[in-house]
């Protein structure tokens, strides 16, 4: 719970002056409340004197000022709530950019950005519940109780008991209440990430006919699950709400009853009732909204805590000490003796690799699926750390590169293109910001997109719609290609970028990969060995290792090879 405080303090921090605006105004209104009960007193002790007319001035004025500082405080809260709302999702959202690839690659991402979304709402309702509901009323209870201890301390403590067994009631509830919110809250992270995934994944689901199913896994983790959770906590609420009810229903009554026994003796006068009845309500006030929002206050710690412990997570180290940044990059790309793992239990995915590509060389990665090609390739952008040996750019190891001047010298086209939902201009801008229109359409040109792109009514302000599905498989590969040509980069890398073309489109793309590779240091992964006949290496991967490396005259001269195989596997369907 301190911690859940922490987190809330942590995010009002840069709004420091309004919060103290707030505080100021919640003292002045708390005098202001406090006031109202003990000028009512006096009006009906003074009601047959001319001096009523006074208080009753005093209580207009008070009335007023209590409503007008309310009236404020409730604009800058709204305003507090808003700005605070959205720098948490900016800066949640943001910090995912952050965090390594690994993590992206191990975690479900509706799942993650569900639980900030969940998180920055509750934020909202708790800055609105504590700073405007809560911190206010607790003011007026040292005030109130002030008051009742000048006019009556027997009834003072009467109401000290009342709410001293409530708070006992409430601290014996909450624990379960906490670990209730706690498994409502994972069950609704799953029941989202589930959700994400098929809807991100509907052309799947369509093509499998697995709506049903889909919708049958989504009633069952909503509503079963979550709903369930959610059900057995609220009843739990409704509980503790009329134990709640009930004894302040007592402990008023007990108050009534002693005030008319003190009237009756001569030791209150009316007034003093009024009054004090005016702080009894005042005195449990807070408390009855406490019990109201605790529920709130709990469910958004639980939260924020969920969602701190992705936000506390390191980000990649983009800018290491004494961090290299070169001023001309040649290209070449040097592995020494590198073994990679993804951790401990799946054993090595790639054990003693070396080799050395000069700059402008280009190499081919061939292997069956799963050997360890694209995980290679992530490595030479340090979306990965070797588990040992040594990634070396122009000499250096890349672990001592700025990140940011490491990646913006490498360019990537993909296996899979996946484009924002944005303009065709602006995805091939995407990592090179600054370029002018006119570059852009020269980037084009060489990667034969200007071709559709002037065919697009828009041209290229046309949109792409969600992850390119506007664009056919060769277009989208033709921007990505662009894209990479604009970038300008030293070290380029293919990931299988034919696979999936028509004959016709891939003969536009490989006068482009020609184009685009010129002067590059150059990786290809590919399948399709008819795509990596040119390369000036071939390193063939078997079983976490180069088993293989030369031309491909060289290694189609080994009849016993695994790239030869490789070869007559594929002439053989061809």
């Amino acid at each position: 719970m301190i911690a859940g405080w922490r987190i809330i303090l942590k995010y009002l921090k840069p709004h420091k002056e309004a919060v103290f605006v707030l505080g100021a105004f919640s003292i002045i209104s708390a005098v202001a409340d406090a006031s109202v009960p003990y000028l009512a007193g006096k009006i009906v002790d003074n009601i047959t004197t001319s001096v009523v007319f006074y208080f009753i001035g005093a209580w207009v004025l008070v009335r007023i000022l209590g409503d007008t500082i309310d009236w404020r405080s409730k604009l800058l809260n709204n305003k507090l709530q808003g700005i605070s709302e959205s720098e948490y999702l900016a800066f949640g959202h943001g910090k995912l950019l952050e965090l390594p690839l690994s993590f992206h690659k191990t975690h479900k991402m509706g799942e993650i950005a569900n639980r900030i979304s969940r998180a920055s709402n509750w934020l909202n309702s708790l800055i609105s519940d504590v700073l405007i509901n809560l911190a206010p009323r607790f003011l007026s209870i040292i005030f109130a109780l002030a008051f009742a201890f000048y006019i009556k301390p027997v009834l003072a403590l009467a109401l000290i008991a009342g709410v001293l067994v409530y708070c006992f009631i409430l601290t014996k509830t909450a624990p379960r209440i906490a670990e209730m919110s706690l498994k409502m809250h994972r069950a609704y992270n799953i029941a989202y990430g589930d959700a994400y995934d098929a809807v991100l994944n509907v052309q799947s689901v369509k093509q499998a006919t697995a709506e049903s199913y889909e919708k049958k896994k989504m009633y069952r983790n909503f509503f079963i699950r979550a709903y369930g959770i959610w059900f057995n906590m609220e009843k739990l609420w409704s509980m503790l709400d009329i134990s709640q009810r009930i004894l302040v229903i007592l402990v008023q009554l007990s108050i009534f009853l002693f005030s008319v026994t003190f009237i009756q003796r001569g030791q209150m006068t009316i007034g003093q009732l009024v009054m004090f009845n005016g702080y009894a309500a005042m005195f449990f006030g807070p408390f009855v909204v406490l019990g109201n929002n605790w529920k709130t206050i709990q469910n958004g710690i639980v939260a924020l805590e969920r969602a701190e412990k992705i936000l506390n997570l390191p980000a990649e180290p983009y800018t290491p000490q004494n961090a290299i940044i070169l001023e001309k990059v040649g290209g070449s790309v040097e592995f020494q003796n590198v073994s990679f793992s993804y951790n401990n239990k799946q054993g090595e995915i790639l054990q003693s690799i070396s080799f050395k590509v000069f700059p402008g060389e280009s190499a081919a990665l061939v292997g069956e699926s799963g050997v360890g090609k694209s995980t290679l390739i992530d490595l030479i952008s340090y979306y990965y750390k070797p588990t040992s040996g040594k990634i070396l750019i122009d000499g250096h190891d890349v672990k001592n590169f700025d990140l940011k001047f490491l990646r913006s010298q490498i360019a990537v086209v993909p296996q899979e293109i996946l484009l924002f939902n944005d303009t065709v201009k602006n995805n091939i801008r995407y990592g090179s910001f600054g370029a002018s229109d006119k570059k852009i359409q020269n980037a084009a040109k060489l990667a034969h997109a200007d071709e559709f792109i002037e065919n697009f009514p828009k041209k290229y302000d046309q949109m792409v719609g969600e992850r390119g599905i506007k664009l056919s498989m060769g277009q989208k590969q033709r921007v990505a290609l662009a894209r990479a040509f604009l970038r300008n980069p030293k070290i380029l890398i293919l990931d299988e970028p034919t696979s999936a073309l028509d004959a016709k489109s891939e003969r536009y793309i490989q006068e482009s990969f020609r184009e685009l590779m010129r002067g590059r240091t150059t990786f290809i992964i590919a399948h399709r060995l008819s795509t990596v006949r040119e390369v000036d290496e071939i390193f063939v991967l078997d079983q976490c290792i180069i088993a293989e490396r030369g031309t491909h005259d060289e290694l189609i001269k080994k009849p016993d090879g695994i790239y030869h195989k490789l070869y007559e596997l594929q002439l053989g369907f061809s």
